[in-house]
């Protein structure tokens, strides 16, 4: 019964913009949010913080045998957020330049 409608019992399909399409086929497929230039600085200025605060700060007994472990990653952890972090931030003023320099240009003057 569900299967067995007929053609005047269906909805006409929806009309679509042409413009939409256009616009969806030139941007292409949405970006892939791993490919982000700050997405890895900030993983690890999250792992540092947690390295850091079980290494340090922590008082509960059952982190404190991973003590030495927590100390030594955050000492890693440190120079390599010191090191990403100003490096994503460049990347992504670079891309936000480039995208604003980009559409500028697409506008009609």
């Amino acid at each position: 019964m569900l299967g067995r409608m007929s053609q005047d019992q269906s909805a006409p399909p929806p009309e679509r913009d042409p413009r939409a399409s256009e616009r969806a086929e030139r941007r292409g497929p949405p970006p892939n949010p791993l490919y982000h230039p700050l997405f890895l600085p900030v993983l690890l200025v999250a792992f540092a913080l947690w390295f850091g605060y079980d290494g340090f700060l922590t008082t509960d007994p059952d982190m404190l045998e991973h003590q030495g472990f927590n100390r030594i990653m955050f000492g890693i952890m440190i120079p390599i957020c010191l090191w990403l972090v100003p490096r994503g931030i460049k990347e992504f003023r670079e891309e936000q330049a480039e995208a604003s320099k980009q559409q500028d240009d697409g506008k009609p003057s």
